[in-house]
């Protein structure tokens, strides 16, 4: 295991969507599976923005002095006009609760400061970009610390109703900044697109009996820029590879699938593009079981859960007869592969491992994700428990929880999955 993570880390690095390291890790993907001994083993491409460069240069106004402020283009974003220097007033948004009495014409041509998440709303989200704010800093209040950290847009956004400019700044140093009276900011944010392809790795357990519903095991192998993701999700691919390895001998009576999704980092893009090619047949997936950012030294394993409650006990109790207990998790979450399946009726789940009470991780997209903060005693824990859940699931012709999702569910994960992905269930 050790092996595959500082190939992915050390060796390749870097695996932003549509870049060369990317690239490199669905090829040692696809290797290791064959190796394995999966088959059919394949991968299929799709189309992909890659980001090539980009640079945020960003100082704020404390009485009549300009000092810098460290910050990270969102992935996505276009750049200030001609990539010039902008201007502006600053507007402190408290997210969301502001944003209807905020988003006003008045916006026009200042700096908006949104404290707390960027809109999950459409109406909100067209609502900023109609004010035409010359730039947007987003703070992210799960995180408060003074290190800058990389995160991306909403591709179906940028395409259907455009973006302002916007990078992320550190919580510690807005916080200072606001303190001390900032009243303007200066932003400049240069950005170089293109357009590239990722990919989704995808190799098979072939089961006896494969006109049963498989077991569909996951993971992405993308990277934020800027970053190694030894945790996010390095962690995920690795155990992966491990299970399948394990796995590989069996002869279970349904097939269990693996698939390693590209571009997970700019929303799930691999995981909707996969659900869209394969929609006619997401009646022969049963399950999906989704690894990502599990390796933490210390935290609590979350099952963000999509499904009824009937599903969720059962698999909460199953991982936990195999040591490995869980708080169950069960509200819409958008921000992970396996929300594509659930807005379309499978049962699925992401395995998480924050180590912050908000439910992040403090190393998330930032230059901390390294080999150091991650642990393998804990990795070894998830793929003991998973691999034996996920065969006692494949070797069962009946299972004692049915397709789709609880009723407080349905509405919520409907608008997300119309929202943000452009998928109707």
């Amino acid at each position: 295991m050790w092996r595959h993570w500082t190939v992915l880390c050390q060796r390749i690095g870097d695996r932003r969507a549509g870049s060369p390291g990317e690239q490199a890790a669905a090829e040692y993907l696809l290797a290791q599976f064959k190796a394995a001994g999966l088959t059919p083993v394949h991968a299929e491409s799709f189309p992909c923005v890659c980001v090539a460069h980009a640079e945020a240069q960003i100082a704020v106004r404390i009485g009549g002095e300009w000092r810098p402020l460290p910050g990270r283009v969102l992935a996505g974003s276009p750049p200030t006009p001609d990539g010039r220097q902008v201007q502006g007033e600053l507007v402190w948004v408290e997210m969301p609760e502001q944003a209807k009495r905020k988003f006003l014409p008045d916006l026009r041509g200042k700096i908006v400061v949104l404290i707390g998440p960027t809109p999950t709303r459409a109406d909100l989200h067209r609502a900023l970009v109609n004010c035409q704010p010359a730039a947007v800093l987003h703070v992210d209040d799960r995180l408060p610390f003074a290190w800058v950290k990389d995160d991306g847009v909403y591709p179906a956004w940028v395409r259907r109703f455009g973006m302002p400019p916007i990078a992320a700044v550190p919580f510690r140093l807005a916080w200072e900044a606001r303190r001390v009276g900032a009243t303007h900011a200066r932003v400049r944010i240069q950005v170089q697109l293109r357009q590239a392809n990722s990919q989704n790795v995808i190799a098979d357990l072939p089961g006896r009996h494969p006109d049963l519903p498989c077991v569909l095991l996951a993971a992405h192998h993308d990277t934020q820029c800027h970053n190694v993701g030894a945790d996010d999700n390095a962690s995920g691919v690795v155990a992966l590879l491990e299970l399948a390895t394990l796995l590989a001998h069996a002869r279970p009576t349904r097939t269990i699938r693996f698939v390693s999704f590209g571009t997970e980092e700019q929303l799930s893009v691999g995981a909707a593009q996969y659900v869209r090619q394969h929609r006619a047949e997401l009646s022969s997936i049963g399950i999906v079981l989704n690894l990502d950012s599990v390796a933490s030294v210390l935290g609590h394993y979350w099952l963000i859960r999509a499904g009824t409650a009937q599903f969720g006990t059962w698999l909460r109790r199953a991982l936990a007869r195999q040591g490995l207990d869980t708080v169950d998790k069960p509200a819409p979450m958008p921000f992970a592969d396996h929300f594509p399946f659930s807005a379309l009726g499978v049962p699925a789940v992401t395995l998480y491992r924050p180590n912050m009470d908000s439910g992040m991780r403090w190393q998330h997209h930032s230059r901390y994700d390294t080999l150091q903060h991650v642990s393998v005693t804990e990795l070894v824990r998830v793929v003991q428990a998973v691999g034996a859940v996920a065969l006692q699931l494949a070797s069962r012709a009946r299972w004692p929880f049915g397709r789709g999702l609880a009723p407080e569910q349905r509405a919520e994960t409907r608008r997300l999955a119309r929202d943000l992905y452009g998928l109707n269930a």
